[in-house]
C-alpha cells in the first residue's frame, strides 16, 4: 500500500512540476517576427485603384490591412510613398530552359544543369517574381532545397514530367536515338538528356498515360501537364497534328482529378485546343490560335487561358527562341493567328494568366522576358496585366487542391491570412505597367514568406 501511495504521490509531484514548468517555457517560445509597413499605397491584386493602407505582417503571413496599424515589438518600415504589392508569379516556366543550350542535349554534367536551372529560378525571384510555376522539368529538388532555406529563390510549383507520346512534342530524342542500332555506342540510346532528366517522360497507350501521371503525383507533382497537340520549337511533329488519343487525354486528367488536382494540356491550334476543353480539361497551356466560337466555349466553360505573349507574338524572322527554318515556321504561323485570338479572349473575358515559356541561354532569356511585359501592354491596360500576374496566377496556385505546397494562405494578393510575398515599387503599376519591367530600377524590396531578401530603401 505505501509503494502505492508513493507512486502516485511521485506521479502528482512530476505533474504539477510540468505544470509548472509550462508558463516558463511558453514565455521562452520565440514570437513570430512582426513587421509593419506604412506610408505605402496598396495594390492588392483585386482593386483597379491604390489603396492607402498600412499592412502588418506576423510570421509568414499578412495579419491585418488597415490605418494606423500598430504592434509592439514591430519593425517597422517606412515605404516612403511608394506601390505595395503582391510577389509577382510566373505561370508558364520551364526551369531547365535555364541549361537548354546545344551542349544540354550531351552534356554529362547533371549538377551542371542542376545549378543552371537554380540559377533560372532566381533570376526570377531578383525580377520580384517569388512564385513560379514550372510547366515541365524535374525541379522538385530544387523546390524542397528554397523551401528549406538552403538556397534563395521562389516558391515552386511542378507537374513533374510532361506526359508526352511518342513523336509528341515533349519527345526530345535526337533523329538517331529513335533506333537504337543507330548508335550501338549509346548507353542508353532511347534516351536524351532532356527527356532523362524529367523534362518529358513518352507514354503509349490508356495504360501507360495513367502510369505516367501516378507516377508524376506519388513522387510529389502538384498538377498534370500533358503534351496534346503539335509545338513550335519541338523539331519532329507539325504543329498541326493532334497528339494523343482522346482515352489518353481523358486518364490523364481523371488521374489528376483523383488525387484532388487539375491537369492541364498543351494545344496550340483550334481543333486541338476545342478537343481538349469538350474532353474537360480546364486549362489550356498556349491556345494560340482559335476560332471565335472555341474562345466563346472556352468563356462558357470557366476554362482558364495560359497565355504567353513574348514567345508567340515576337518576329519568327528575329525571336531568338527559334533556330530554324522548321521553328520559324512553325512560329509564323501561330503569330500570323494569335492577334485575332487575343481580340476573341478579350471580347468574351476568357480568365487569362500571365506566364512566359522562355527557355534558353540566360541571355536570350534577358532578352526576350522584358518583351512580355511590353507586347501584352499592347492589349491590355496594366490593371488586366497586374491581375494576370498576381490574383489569377495566385488562384492558379490554389486549383492544386491537396496537392497546393502552399496552402497557408492565398498568394497573389494582399489581404489578411494571405502569404506575406511583398514587392515595394518606385512609381505606380497602374498607371505604368513597365516599371515591372525595369527591375533593377524600381523594385526596392522583396519580401517572400515574412522575410525581407531585398531592401534598397
Amino acid at each position: 500500500m505505501k509503494k502505492v501511495t508513493r507512486s502516485i504521490l511521485i506521479a502528482f509531484v512530476v505533474t504539477v512540476g510540468v505544470f509548472a514548468l509550462a508558463p516558463a517555457q511558453a514565455a521562452n517560445v520565440e514570437k513570430p517576427a512582426v513587421t509593419i509597413f506604412t506610408n505605402v499605397k496598396v495594390f492588392n491584386g483585386s482593386d483597379d485603384k491604390l489603396i492607402d493602407a498600412d499592412v502588418l505582417v506576423e510570421g509568414n503571413l499578412i495579419k491585418q490591412v488597415g490605418k494606423n496599424l500598430k504592434a509592439d515589438g514591430a519593425t517597422v518600415i517606412d515605404g516612403d510613398g511608394r506601390t505595395l504589392m503582391p510577389g509577382l508569379i510566373e505561370s508558364h516556366t520551364h526551369l531547365v530552359g535555364g541549361a537548354y543550350t546545344a551542349d544540354v542535349l550531351t552534356t554529362p554534367y547533371w549538377d551542371d544543369i542542376a545549378v543552371k536551372m537554380l540559377v533560372r529560378a532566381q533570376d526570377y525571384f531578383d525580377m520580384g517574381f517569388t512564385t513560379v510555376r514550372d510547366a515541365a522539368s524535374w525541379c522538385l529538388g530544387i523546390k524542397s532545397a528554397v523551401d528549406a532555406g538552403i538556397a534563395y529563390g521562389p516558391r515552386i510549383l511542378s507537374p513533374g514530367a510532361g506526359i508526352t507520346q511518342t513523336g509528341g512534342h515533349g519527345d526530345l530524342r535526337l533523329p538517331y536515338q529513335n533506333n537504337p542500332y543507330f548508335s550501338p555506342a549509346s548507353e542508353h540510346p532511347e534516351h536524351s538528356n532532356l527527356n532523362f532528366l524529367g523534362a518529358m517522360v513518352r507514354a503509349d497507350g490508356v495504360a501507360e498515360v495513367r502510369r505516367a501521371a501516378r507516377s508524376n503525383l506519388a513522387a510529389g507533382a502538384h498538377f498534370i501537364k500533358v503534351l496534346g497537340g503539335g509545338g513550335i520549337y519541338s523539331f519532329l511533329d507539325p504543329i498541326e497534328s493532334l497528339q494523343y488519343s482522346e482515352e489518353e487525354l481523358k486518364a490523364a486528367a481523371e488521374e489528376a482529378s483523383n488525387y484532388g488536382t487539375y491537369a492541364t494540356i498543351h494545344a496550340h491550334l483550334d481543333e486541338a485546343v476545342s478537343r481538349a476543353i469538350d474532353l474537360g480539361f480546364k486549362m489550356i497551356e498556349h491556345a494560340t490560335v482559335m476560332e471565335e466560337d472555341t474562345v466563346k466555349k472556352m468563356s462558357d466553360q470557366g476554362v482558364i487561358w495560359g497565355m504567353q505573349a513574348s514567345l508567340f507574338l515576337a518576329d519568327p524572322a528575329t525571336n531568338p527562341a527559334a533556330s530554324s527554318p522548321v521553328q520559324r515556321h512553325k512560329a509564323q504561323v501561330v503569330y500570323d493567328g494569335m492577334r485575332k485570338t487575343l481580340e476573341y479572349a478579350k471580347k468574351y473575358k476568357v480568365k487569362t494568366l500571365w506566364g512566359t515559356d522562355i527557355i534558353g541561354s540566360r541571355e536570350a532569356f534577358f532578352e526576350l522576358f522584358p518583351k512580355e511585359w511590353e507586347i501584352r501592354n499592347e492589349y491590355y491596360t496594366p490593371f488586366e496585366q497586374l491581375q494576370q500576374v498576381t490574383k489569377n496566377n495566385g488562384e492558379m496556385v490554389a486549383m492544386s487542391g491537396p496537392k497546393n505546397p502552399y496552402p497557408e494562405g492565398p498568394l497573389g494578393v494582399i489581404e489578411e491570412g494571405a502569404y506575406a510575398d511583398i514587392l515595394l515599387v518606385q512609381g505606380n503599376p497602374l498607371e505604368n505597367i513597365l516599371i515591372l519591367r525595369d527591375y533593377k530600377e524600381n523594385i526596392h524590396l522583396i519580401m517572400k514568406d515574412g522575410h525581407v531578401y531585398k531592401n534598397e530603401l
